[in-house]
């Protein structure tokens, strides 16, 4: 069980709501005490899973209030344990069986948490350029371990879950910063591989890289796996690392064999090579998407929520169309 500290602050003069306003909801405890100002804060233990609920409500009835503010904060350990507390400390509901929360983490800490991976800084553009660096290094040796390791370090998993998240909130900020990561990412493996093909001669019969011409239904099954398996680790706070991997055997390889074969001048198998990256850019974003809708991450406003939601069949729609003129693409260029 995961739990979080909610804290809030708000004008003095409403303790007697707030207690009422939560008292039929599964809250292990919940403090209050003066602030200067007139500010009351507010210190709510809960379940992570129950955490978007009821800051949604707390946002709703007195975010209009001037000095209200709310803090999410992880709780790592708590003494005594929570098994341990008595019921006399506790505002547990007696009815909480009859609201099943989402086993999630709640939409402010999970925009919160995307956004931080999702951003086109320093760090990103590094850790993209030494995995490309190693990801073609292990290519051209055809070397397993050292593919691995690049995908380990790849940070490709960001910002295409921060592009699907941005849809089912229909957040532009957060659309636009996730398109100039991945777009300036794409860029940036590719140039690197494209110079390392035009300087090292190499055999493109290698496995590492036959594999990654062509496109296979394992490979259209890793990318949907590896999309939803990166929702889910963002909306439950799992570790990302096992997941970024499953990302990069998606998406990284393929863009490094792509430009190896530019660079060295075999263009046809480079398409093949390409096409396989886009196919599994397409296949991670539309399994991201379809986790998160299907997870009822939305805005907090109702007609926010009906406009998001129309945006997100769409992107739906758009994504699936891709995968389909893709796998066409690839048959086509098959058969000359």
């Amino acid at each position: 069980m995961t739990l979080r500290l909610i804290e809030v602050v708000i004008p003095r003069g409403y303790h007697e709501e707030v207690v009422g306003m939560l008292k039929e909801d599964r809250i292990l405890e919940i403090l209050d005490m003066g602030l200067g100002n007139d500010l009351t804060l507010f210190k709510i233990l809960l379940t992570t899973e129950d955490s978007e609920n009821i800051l949604d409500r707390l946002e709703k009835r007195f975010s209009h209030l001037d000095g209200f503010r709310i803090f999410i904060l992880p709780v790592q350990a708590s003494i005594p344990r929570i098994d341990e507390l008595s019921d006399d400390n506790s505002l547990k509901s007696q009815n909480s069986n009859e609201l099943i929360a989402a086993e999630r983490i709640s939409r402010e800490e999970l925009y919160s948490n995307v956004l931080s991976v999702s951003k086109p800084t320093k760090i990103y553009f590094i850790m993209v350029m030494l995995s490309s660096l190693v990801a073609s290094i292990g290519v051209l040796n055809n070397n397993v371990a050292v593919i691995i390791g690049a995908m380990v370090i790849a940070p490709l998993l960001g910002p295409n879950m921060g592009l699907s998240l941005a849809t089912v909130l229909r957040d532009a900020d957060l659309a636009i910063i996730s398109l100039k990561s991945i777009i300036s990412g794409v860029i940036l493996s590719i140039s690197i591989a494209v110079i390392i093909g035009a300087v090292v001669n190499f055999d493109p019969s290698i496995p590492a890289i036959a594999l990654r011409t062509d496109v296979a239904l394992a490979g259209i099954v890793l990318a949907f796996a590896s999309g939803i398996a990166g929702s889910i680790a963002f909306t439950t706070d799992v570790s990302s690392a096992l997941i970024g991997v499953m990302v990069a055997v998606a998406l990284l390889p393929p863009l490094s064999v792509f430009g190896l074969l530019l660079g060295s001048g075999y263009y046809y198998l480079a398409t093949g090579a390409f096409l396989l990256f886009l196919v599994n850019l397409v296949c991670i974003n539309l399994s991201g998407l379809i986790t998160f809708y299907v997870q009822r991450i939305k805005p907090l406003k109702t007609w926010e929520a009906f406009k998001a939601y129309k945006l997100t069949y769409f992107a739906m729609l758009v994504w699936s169309l891709l995968l389909v003129i893709l796998l066409i693409l690839i048959q086509i260029r098959k058969i000359i």
